[in-house]
């Protein structure tokens, strides 16, 4: 669930599980919207509600061979479907060393350096499959696949993770792409290659710096849905600094999209500014450069967020041109959405 409050409120309900030592956390996030959507290409427009709510349950504690352990999944529930299960995990905690066996859960390529006051114009926009993506997404773009997931995280695999006084440095590999486990003790197979991903976080030592950095890649597989023609591969590269009432950041992701000969390299850069303790202004700009395409795909998108403490608003506006690269291929979108933790 990508969707961030402006200041987090989350309470979680704690109770004592049944081992020693270890509890249980329940949290959850309900989002309402409205949003309003015109297209140039399709000459349409359209507007309408949208919901989405998750349920978290977490665990965590010792063991009785001195290391710790962390473990959990969510329920969504996001718009009509009844719910989708993600954040599995179950990780092994040794001091500043973890291992876990997971499954959307962990460091990932879809992380940001740049500030956002809302979540950002890509999850906005429902009329096309943009070029743009948050990060760098190396598996099928929407509208290809509905088998593959978007980055390396959504299928099972094995993470190492060690924190740094700089930051946290993580290692996944799936042997499958994409593949979500099935039912229990079933094998579910998605006719991918093996994939991998590796994630920097952290300040460098710097209070209010945040440098984001990740690699990730597909194997090309025969019967695959995405990488029919090359193997997927995805760079990412971010800066950003808080000053305090200012945040601004910038960040290039260069993709090779497996399922077609074509480069998206985007550059994105965006501010925010906390005019007072419940009031937030922001602004991003976006350009995608698309292999083969006369223009590039340009957006730009500004947010104000207000904190009422258990609740906050989002209004949000993005302007899209040349979508996907097509030429006067533009949108628009404006959306108010609510926001709760619990």
């Amino acid at each position: 669930m990508k969707n961030k409050l402006l200041i987090s409120t989350a309470l979680g309900a704690v109770m004592l599980s049944g081992a020693v030592n270890a509890e249980t956390k329940i949290t959850g996030q309900v989002d309402i919207n409205y949003s309003a959507q015109s297209s140039s290409t399709s000459k349409s427009s359209k507007a309408g509600f949208g919901k989405e709510a998750q349920i978290n349950v977490s665990n965590s504690g010792e063991l009785n061979n001195g290391l710790s352990y962390a473990a959990g999944f969510s329920w969504e529930a996001d718009g009509n479907t009844p719910s989708n299960d993600e954040n599995f995990y179950i990780d092994f905690i040794s001091g500043n060393t973890t291992f876990g066996v997971s499954q959307d859960h962990g460091l990932n390529t879809d992380s940001s350096a740049v500030p956002r006051v809302s979540i950002n114009a890509g999850s906005l926009s429902t009329f096309n499959d943009l070029a743009y993506a948050q990060g760098s997404q190396v598996g099928s773009h929407a509208g290809n696949s509905t088998s593959a997931a978007s980055h390396v995280k959504e299928g099972w695999g094995v993470t190492l993770a060690q924190k740094f006084d700089a930051g946290t440095i993580q290692a996944r590999f799936t042997p499958e792409f994409g593949q979500d486990g099935g039912s229990n003790d079933a094998i579910a197979e998605t006719n991918e290659g093996s994939a991998y991903d590796v994630n920097f976080q952290g300040n460098l030592g710097m209070e209010g710096l945040s440098v984001n950095l990740a690699i990730a890649k597909v194997e090309k597989a025969a019967g695959s849905t995405h990488t029919s023609n090359r193997d997927s591969k995805g760079v990412q590269y971010g800066i950003g600094y808080n000053f305090g009432q200012f945040a601004i950041g910038v960040q290039r992701a260069d993709r090779e999209m497996g399922d077609q000969a074509v480069d998206r390299d985007t550059k994105e850069i965006g501010a925010t500014f906390a005019a007072t303790e419940t009031l937030s202004l922001g602004a991003a700009y976006a350009e995608t450069d698309v292999t083969g395409t006369a223009s590039n795909e340009e957006i730009t998108q500004v947010s104000i967020g207000y904190n009422m403490g258990a609740v906050a608003v989002h209004l949000n506006y993005a302007d899209y041109q040349n979508v996907k690269g097509v030429t006067n291929a533009d949108e628009e979108v404006g959306s108010i959405r609510f926001t709760t933790k619990f």
